[in-house]
């Protein structure tokens, strides 16, 4: 497994590439535990290079779910690809955790104006 931590404006990312297996959750969950460390609202779980995920992967996105949910945060899964995203739908893990396309988290997080409001009528001025 291949984990890499990015940071946009508020939101912070962790990037998990390969296999997400027992092998690798205590290294993913000590990432994560420093990643939420100064309370970021959003935190997402790029998964668009996952190739694998067996139940102890899952069980550790579940654990950092509950973990971000208490702190008040939220937690985005994006960018599965059709075969893991069928095995969250099976185990109907969908109806727990937010999934979405990378087009979608880009358009409602990352490309979000907090100033667009004014901007629009500043434009219409």
């Amino acid at each position: 497994m291949e984990l890499k931590v990015n940071t946009s404006g508020k939101i912070k990312s962790i990037e998990i590439a390969g296999k997400f297996d027992i092998e690798s959750t205590e290294e993913f969950e000590s990432i994560f535990a420093k990643v939420i460390e100064p309370n970021p609202s959003v935190v997402s779980i790029e998964l668009s290079r996952l190739d694998y995920i067996d139940s102890s992967g899952i069980g550790s996105l579940i654990k950092s779910l509950n973990t971000l949910k208490n702190k008040k945060g939220k937690l985005i899964l994006v960018g599965m690809k059709p075969m893991i995203q069928n095995v969250f739908k099976l185990a109907k893990l969908d109806m727990f955790f937010e999934i979405m396309s990378a087009i979608e988290f880009q358009t409602k997080y990352v490309n979000q104006d907090d100033d667009s409001d004014i901007d629009d009528l500043l434009r219409r001025s």
